[in-house]
């Protein structure tokens, strides 16, 4: 094979290398913003604007959660109204992950102004889905 020959194969080649970054386009200014490795969001070297790759979008959506209770936290977070004014309680969950946490702090089960497990669930399914219809 001569080098005309392997100078003519080099952009084709090339192509077929596997890429190491995922690409995005600065929507202010144009420049293409490269994302190496663990990489998700950075500054654009032109403008200074923050892109967010589109990779870290598709690692979130295909994330399982195993507790729709608490999205895999352990703890839940719930609202009172009293006085006039919302008040912010927090409970553990019955998950794996809830059990992890003291015992000083009751279980959402155990809480009488909390609301029933089957609601924040429902509202936590709410969210996500509509989250990825937006996302």
């Amino acid at each position: 094979m001569s080098m005309a020959t392997v100078g003519k194969c080099m952009p084709v080649l090339e192509s077929l290398k596997p890429r190491n970054y995922d690409e995005q386009k600065c929507l202010c200014c144009g420049a293409v913003v490269r994302f190496y490795n663990e990489e998700y969001r950075k500054p654009c070297n032109r403008c200074g604007t923050m892109v967010i790759s589109k990779m870290e979008k598709t690692r979130v959506a295909k994330k399982t959660i195993n507790c729709w209770v608490c999205m895999d936290k352990g703890i839940v977070q719930y609202p009172v109204q009293a006085e006039g004014k919302i008040y912010y309680y927090l409970a553990r969950c019955n998950c794996p992950k809830g059990m992890k946490y003291p015992s000083t702090i009751p279980l959402l089960a155990q809480c009488e102004m909390a609301p029933r497990e089957e609601f924040i669930e429902l509202e936590n399914r709410k969210t996500c889905a509509s989250d990825t219809v937006l996302g």
